[in-house]
């Protein structure tokens, strides 16, 4: 049985455990894996953070910008 996975396979494993989709094997592997990789365990930090800042937006999707704040965004990227 393969334990070992690789960077790529962890990546994948972590946005599969978010939407709760890990397999029990696939969870061990992660788990041996985050013990040993410093980048994978700050994308799975980055990829929560980033699942929880969005979740907070689903309330506002139907909200929409006014012409001033349109107009106050587009000078600004304007200006850089």
């Amino acid at each position: 049985m393969k334990m070992r996975i690789t960077c790529r396979e962890a990546t994948e494993f972590i946005v599969k455990r978010e939407e709760g989709k890990l397999t029990f094997k696939q969870r061990v592997q992660l788990w041996l894996h985050m013990g040993i990789c410093g980048l994978c365990k700050l994308f799975a930090k980055q990829s929560k953070f980033i699942s929880k800042m969005s979740s907070h937006l689903e309330g506002h999707l139907e909200e929409s910008l006014t012409i001033e704040e349109k107009t106050q965004m587009i000078e600004s990227l304007q200006k850089q």
